[in-house]
């Protein structure tokens, strides 16, 4: 991977991507600072007890100010702790909004933890400490560049000044500043490489995934109109049963001298009024109504309805609806009318569908038979 690639991400792809990968790593650093804050909640304390104040109560002890410092410093970052836990909920529901706050907490918790590192060297203690929380802080948190650098330079900031002033040593100095350095640039490396990786990962499911709902929906909606398509509304059909004394309403409709539209006004235009015209017809119909383009000017609605009033009076007023609204094209405004057949579906939808079907089927051609722009019931 270049360090181009690597230290950038790809600000030409949609916003939307963009902000959909930030909200998923977010979350996950949201989940691994818990698990993190978990751990400190229940160390610290023990830390506290074990250590710092049991080197308060030693009378007349010469390093009173560092047990001081130590126990303030450990203290904190339990109460930090405690904040985190008591508010994780908030910060979870709210993560877009507090993007900012775990990179910010992140830099102050190894601020806190390069201060203990300090003051360690007055005891003669390595910086095991400084080493492994940048480490778990690179590996654990996806933290993209520069952020990642702005996070760790405060602490590596501290990590040296606490070397230079509380390391007598001059031999543990530099092999300390020597080792914390490349840690540092190497942590900045890895978690470069790992936000990196997490983001291509990522991106690449999404496309696989908008992959995926554009076959779909490729293969479950007719291309021109957006409606579903014979197969789809068959499925839809489906999952459709007729509650208490409910029944599905079955509706065939077909445009009227649709033919003499393409003729007049050539197939482009015929597309566009097909479009037209299947949007009017989904907006009359209720929400949850199946609606298909079945072939060519023919589309077919199937949903529940209390009575077969309901599905006439539904059918008068795609009807209407269809009647009331030409066409607005660029050569004026192409008026047409619709026919309907109705029939009233009962029992299992799939398999008694072909003979429903055709009661619809049959009225459709009755209503064409008696002058068009009408709906008649099946017989």
């Amino acid at each position: 991977m270049q360090i181009k690639q690597l230290l950038t991400t790809d600000k030409t792809l949609p916003e939307s991507t963009l902000s959909l990968i930030n909200h998923k790593t977010n979350q996950i650093n949201i989940k691994r600072m818990t698990y993190c804050f978990f751990v400190m909640l229940i160390v610290e304390p023990i830390i506290i007890l074990l250590f710092d104040i049991r080197g308060l109560l030693q009378p007349n002890a010469p390093e009173h100010w560092l047990y001081l410092s130590y126990f303030v410093l450990h203290l904190t970052l339990w109460l930090i702790s405690i904040g985190w836990i008591l508010m994780r909920k908030m910060i979870e529901n709210k993560g877009a909004e507090l993007n900012f706050l775990i990179p910010v907490l992140t830099a102050v918790l190894l601020m806190l933890l390069s201060l203990i590192n300090g003051l360690d060297q007055l005891k003669g203690n390595e910086i095991t400490v400084y080493i492994a929380f940048i480490l778990m802080t690179g590996v654990a948190l996806l933290m993209s560049f520069p952020t990642n650098l702005f996070v760790l330079a405060p602490s590596y900031v501290i990590f040296v000044s606490g070397l230079l002033i509380f390391q007598a040593d001059p031999d543990a100095k530099l092999r300390s500043l020597t080792n914390g350095t490349i840690f540092f640039l190497a942590v900045v490396i890895i978690s470069s490489y790992l936000y990196r990786y997490y983001f291509d990962s990522t991106l690449h499911t999404l496309e696989l995934k908008e992959v995926n709902d554009k076959l779909n929906y490729i293969s479950t909606h007719d291309s021109l109109t957006g409606l579903y398509n014979r197969r789809e509304f068959e499925q839809q059909l489906s999952t459709l049963y007729p509650e208490d004394n409910n029944k599905i309403a079955l509706l065939l409709l077909d445009i009227d001298y649709f033919k003499h539209v393409n003729d007049c006004y050539g197939h482009l235009i015929g597309d566009q009024v097909l479009i037209y015209f299947a949007q009017i017809i989904e907006h009359a119909v209720p929400a949850n109504f199946i609606v298909s383009r079945w072939g060519g000017e023919e589309f077919l609605i199937a949903g529940q309805v209390e009575s077969l009033e309901q599905a006439l009076n539904l059918a008068e007023i795609i009807r209407v609806q269809i009647a009331a609204k030409p066409y607005p094209s660029a050569q004026g405004d192409i008026a047409v009318t619709a026919s309907l057949g109705v029939s009233l579906m009962t029992g299992d939808c799939i398999k008694n569908f072909d003979h429903y079907f055709k009661q619809a089927d049959d009225a459709l051609y009755l209503a064409k038979e008696n002058g068009r722009n009408r709906f008649e019931q099946a017989l």
